[in-house]
């Protein structure tokens, strides 16, 4: 594919920033690799956009988007010119030097030499976007893109209420009106392990603990997830980049890293566990949620800005006791999350970039109880004192004895705790 209109823009560029006529375009060090582009939010008070947006109007300008007399959208200016430095191979992002919470926010970019470019970026933006129908060539978004792209800027400013979890979305996300028993169900269900993979390899795992749930995210500057989240929300960051070991692989991640920066919620108990999209990036899932076939889900992709039930405990416990009865497979406890690509079924999700998983630690404990039952030579041998039954029996008291409003699925009241 031609690299025509990444070549345009880039000497459009360069011209721009020697021209020195834009307050903020300036290069950011002596090599001339790196440079700055102002990047203030029009809805800040000191907001001036004859200044403040006049590189991304002379971009609108040089397309033949804007003509003098037509009305005035700054917006839309500045994402055509952020969009067109997204697709051009000839440009990246340098997010970890950016300054956006600072007076005269700006970013970063670096020039990427054309032996680094290789395939160029048509296949990162394919996965990390959605599709585009416009003209790739000459670095433009389609309309789609564009509306998205929009949307995001025009939006970036508001702070998130402290129902950061939509009003529209609470009877999708259980708040519970009455007191959680003691004992391990209000904690239990609410403990996550969440697992990254790049590549296919593993590169970290960590647990989230608070009932309130994490925002999974990349690192960005202090004070920047404050637009997307709470307070009182575990930060769980996506690790960096520089962990891969191979050079394509390592540039291609941290390109779609970029499209994260929203990132998801993502939220568990006794019901189960809720996400919310709001990264740019597409996320499909697979698990046990509420969509696709009883036991084989199809993966699906993620809406923005809506709640989805991904992992419904009631399910799974109703497959752990087909699986314990011998009927069927053991249920699996771990969502899977593709960001940037789709993800058809799972055997291929070793070649995907970013891949997370989250496991409901409760009911991987239930899974392996059950095993440890499964794997005893005299079933029917009194096993009161066994470890895996005092944690079936804890887990089990608990779920019954819960009486809220959307009570999980006790799927045999009379269950036998011991064999």
């Amino acid at each position: 594919m031609s690299n025509t209109g990444g070549r345009r823009l880039k000497q459009w560029l360069m011209e721009q920033i020697q021209s020195a006529q834009y307050p903020g375009l300036q290069w950011e060090d002596d090599s001339h690799a790196l440079f700055r582009i102002p990047w203030k939010h029009a809805g800040k008070q000191d907001y001036n956009q004859e200044v403040d947006a006049s590189i991304f109007k002379a971009w609108a300008v040089f397309k033949g988007k804007f003509k003098e007399g037509d009305k005035a959208e700054p917006a839309t200016w500045k994402t055509r010119l952020r969009c067109a430095l997204n697709k051009s191979p000839d440009f990246e992002e340098v997010t970890e030097r950016s300054q956006l919470d600072i007076s005269e926010p700006y970013k970063v970019y670096r020039i990427v030499p054309e032996g680094e470019q290789k395939n160029g970026k048509s296949s990162v933006m394919a996965m990390a976007t959605t599709t585009s129908s416009g003209d790739i060539t000459d670095m433009d978004c389609s309309p789609a893109e564009l509306d998205e792209l929009i949307k995001e800027e025009e939006g970036c400013s508001i702070q998130a209420s402290p129902e950061y979890w939509s009003q529209g979305s609470i009877n999708a996300f259980p708040l519970h009106q009455d007191p959680l028993p003691s004992g391990t169900l209000s904690s239990a269900f609410s403990q996550m392990m969440i697992t990254f993979f790049y590549g296919g390899k593993l590169i970290n795992s960590t647990v989230v603990n608070n009932s309130e749930g994490c925002r999974i995210a990349p690192q960005l500057q202090l004070g920047r997830g404050a637009l997307y989240s709470s307070e009182t929300m575990q930060s769980v960051h996506f690790p960096p980049a520089e962990l891969i070991e191979h050079d394509r692989q390592r540039h291609v991640t941290r390109k779609l890293l970029g499209h994260l920066e929203r990132g998801v919620l993502v939220r568990a108990n006794q019901e189960g566990i809720f996400i919310k999209r709001l990264c740019q990036s597409r996320v499909f899932w697979s698990g046990l949620g509420e969509v696709g076939s009883q036991y084989s889900p199809i993966p699906c992709k993620l809406a923005r800005d809506a709640v989805v039930k991904i992992f419904d405990t009631g399910r799974f416990l109703q497959a752990l006791q087909l699986y314990q009865d011998g009927q069927f497979p053991a249920p699996d406890p771990t969502v899977t999350l593709c960001f940037g690509e789709e993800l058809h079924d799972l055997s291929n999700a070793k070649a995907k970039l970013i891949i997370v998983q989250i496991t409901v630690v409760n009911c991987q404990h239930l899974l392996e109880a059950v095993n440890m039952r499964r794997s005893q030579p005299y079933p029917n041998l009194e096993m009161s004192d066994n470890v895996a039954t005092d944690q079936m029996a804890r887990i089990y008291q608990d779920l019954c004895s819960y009486s809220g409003p959307q009570r999980p699925a006790c799927y045999r009241d009379n269950m036998p705790i011991t064999a």
